[in-house]
Parts: C-alpha cells; sequence; structure tokens
C-alpha cells in the first residue's frame, strides 16, 4: 500500500529536510524523519500522527522516539525521494531497525516561546496566521466596536492592496490567476481570552515549503509601519505602495491617534523560522501621520489599462475602457484632444492614467479619479 505525501511544514533542515510534517490527499498530517543518506541515496520514514500527538510533539512534551516505537495506527511508511509529491510506501510487518530510530530523549524545540500557539493554529488551518489586537495606551483592552470594526476592515484593505502591488512586481506568467479574493482575504476563527486579539487565518495558495502567498502583503504591512529615523527613506518606503494602500494607513493612523489605541500585530506562516511581530502605539501614529500628512502624492499613482474602449465623448472629455488583464471596465477623464480617432469596441488599445483618490467628506468614503494621460494602438 502507497501514499501520495506533500510536505506541509519542514521543522529540521540541514543541507536536505530532516525532520517535516506532511499531509495525505484527505489531510490527514505525517511525521517524517531521514533515517540514511550517502553520496547516492536517502531514505526516509514516516507514520500519521494525530492533531493532539502533533501538538504535543510540536510543543516539545513528546519524544520524537516515542511516536516512531508506538505509532498511533501501528503503520509505518517509507520513501526515498522528496518532491513535490512524496510517494511512501507502507513497510510491512516488521520492526524498525534500531539504526533507525531517533535518539532516545530528542525533543522538538522550536524557539517560539510564547508564540506556540499561533504555530499551532498555523499547523491547523495549514496557512498564514495574524493575530492582531488592539488596546489603550495601558494595554486595558476596552474598545468602541464601531472603532475595532473599521481598524479591522482598514488592516484588511491595507493587506489587500499592498498584496496586489507586490503581485504586479513579480514575474508571474499567469498574473490574473493570483489576484482572487481567496489569496489576500483573511478570515477570523478565534480570539484570545479578555482581550480584543483577533485571531485570523489565510486561504491564500501555499508552495511546497509552507510559505503563502498572502505574505507579500503581510511583510508590506510590516514594512509601511516600522521604526524609522530617516524621514526620506520611509518616504521611499510608502512610494512603494502608492495609492489606495496609503490611503488606508491615513484613515489607520488617524484613528489610533484620536481614539488614544495602540495595535499589536502578529503573523505566521509554515514556511517562516520566526513569528514577526510589531507594534503601533499612538506617538509612533503621530510620527507617521506627519509624513503621511507632509507627502500628499503618495495617495496618487499611475495605471495602465489594455483593452477596448467602450465609450469616448470627445467633447466632454470623458471615456470607458474594458480592460482585459482583470475584465473590468474603467472610466475617467481628459484635459487634451488625446480621444480624437479613438475606435470604439474594435481597436485594442494601451492607456496611461493618473489615479487620484479623492475623500468625500461627508459619506466617509473614497472616490477614485482617472486622468488619461497617454494613449496608444496595441501594435
Amino acid at each position: 500500500m502507497s501514499k501520495q505525501l506533500h510536505i506541509l511544514q519542514i521543522l529540521v533542515y540541514y543541507d536536505i529536510p530532516e525532520i517535516f510534517i506532511a499531509t495525505d490527499e484527505v489531510g490527514t498530517k505525517f511525521i517524517c524523519l531521514l533515517v540514511d543518506v550517502d553520496n547516492e541515496s536517502i531514505l526516509y520514514i514516516s507514520t500519521p500522527i494525530s492533531a493532539n500527538r502533533l501538538t504535543e510533539f510540536i510543543n516539545g512534551r513528546v519524544e520524537l522516539r516515542e511516536i516512531f516505537v508506538n505509532p498511533e495506527t501501528n503503520q509505518i511508511y517509507s520513501f526515498d525521494k522528496v518532491a513535490e509529491t512524496i510517494e511512501a510506501n507502507l513497510i510491512e510487518g516488521k520492526e524498525l531497525p534500531e539504526e533507525y530510530l531517533p535518539e532516545i530523549g530528542f525533543k522538538y524545540e522550536k524557539p517560539l516561546d510564547e508564540n506556540k500557539l499561533i504555530l499551532n493554529e498555523a499547523l491547523e488551518k495549514n496557512n498564514a496566521i495574524v493575530h492582531l489586537a488592539v488596546s489603550d495606551s495601558n494595554d486595558n483592552y476596552s474598545i468602541d466596536a464601531d472603532d475595532f470594526g473599521n481598524i479591522v476592515k482598514l488592516y484588511q484593505v491595507i493587506i489587500e492592496n499592498s498584496y496586489k502591488k507586490e503581485i504586479a512586481k513579480q514575474n508571474f506568467k499567469n498574473k490574473k490567476a493570483y489576484y482572487i479574493p481567496q489569496n489576500y482575504k483573511l478570515r477570523a476563527f478565534a480570539s484570545s481570552y479578555s482581550s480584543f486579539n483577533l485571531h485570523m487565518y489565510s486561504t491564500s495558495q501555499v508552495d511546497l515549503f509552507g510559505n503563502s502567498i498572502i505574505e507579500l502583503g503581510l511583510s508590506k504591512f510590516e514594512e509601511i509601519i516600522r521604526d524609522f529615523d530617516n524621514d526620506e527613506e520611509y518616504i521611499e518606503t510608502l512610494r512603494t505602495v502608492k495609492g489606495h494602500t496609503i490611503s488606508s494607513l491615513k484613515k489607520l493612523i488617524k484613528k489610533l491617534i484620536d481614539c488614544d489605541i495602540k495595535i499589536k500585530h502578529k503573523w505566521y506562516s509554515l514556511g517562516q523560522e520566526n513569528v514577526h511581530f510589531s507594534t503601533i502605539n499612538k506617538i509612533k501614529a503621530q510620527k507617521i501621520y506627519k509624513i503621511l500628512t507632509l507627502s500628499e502624492e503618495l495617495t496618487e499613482e499611475r495605471r495602465e489599462f489594455e483593452g477596448y474602449f467602450m465609450q469616448v465623448d470627445v467633447e466632454k472629455g470623458t471615456w470607458r475602457i474594458y480592460n482585459i488583464e482583470d475584465e473590468k471596465e474603467y472610466s475617467g477623464e481628459v484635459q487634451s484632444d488625446l480621444l480624437q480617432g479613438v475606435t470604439v469596441k474594435t481597436a485594442i488599445y494601451k492607456i496611461d492614467c493618473l489615479e487620484i483618490i479623492e475623500e468625500l467628506k461627508v459619506a466617509e468614503k473614497e472616490k477614485v479619479k482617472y486622468i488619461l494621460t497617454k494613449i496608444e494602438p496595441r501594435r
């Protein structure tokens, strides 16, 4: 009997994975151990492991040897190749030789200390985990419900737009597949006892080594709320996410200042060595807000569309285009004669626009305006 396994998380790595967790096609987890290696071949053994026992092992409360000496299902598998899909074969009817068993007393220790909870959640959800906590400056966990809801919403918007910005920079062949909501949306599933510490998980794509694609957005959020001493260097960082991200960040920072709220941000995914942690208190928020207020151009950015014009009004200076990449329609204005001679619906054009985000003061919402600056037929 054989099983097809996929790597979920590498626990110990030295040149090649030595201990890792894998999963089969129905979600059963396996603990895998390197037992033999030479210049020409390698050999691993693995056994199914329950969530409770895996948690005990991850937290250093059960020996690795015990897992293989007394397997929960009495099934031990072996394989000789680590790949995207691992073909593991059942070892029939014999005890493991002593040389295959781990040393007596070996327990797994990962330097996460108080972060063991987020590690266990990452194993359970098989994806990135975020803990977002809010409190006042004295760490009293009490906050108006509307304020808490707004903070979570703004945080999600920043992650989404930061993620999309980073995807645009990547050399992916089919970028459209990466823009689907499951890759940047977070789902709440728990909260820490007696605090506004919201636990969220990602449903994004995960690679062979446990890296979640949403890490692009999480890492960027961490970067734009970092401590800084040089204003110009920090502004350059903010310019990498100009537009919607900055607009939402400005709202979030203003909310923290007005309500004297502190945010604690923690995230971890299976491909990461350590848990990431950062905070924004009122002093830090005021420092960031000063930069955001002085640098108004950060809310403007350039957008490029390629597709068919659906409507053109040369006299009014308005237009509407169907963008092929995301299959959406966009409309805007133009302050010159660039629309003269444009063919509607039958020709493909490539256009450059200035995207301007305007605040609607009464509704407290945003309005996006596109100003056409360049147009050329696609060759």
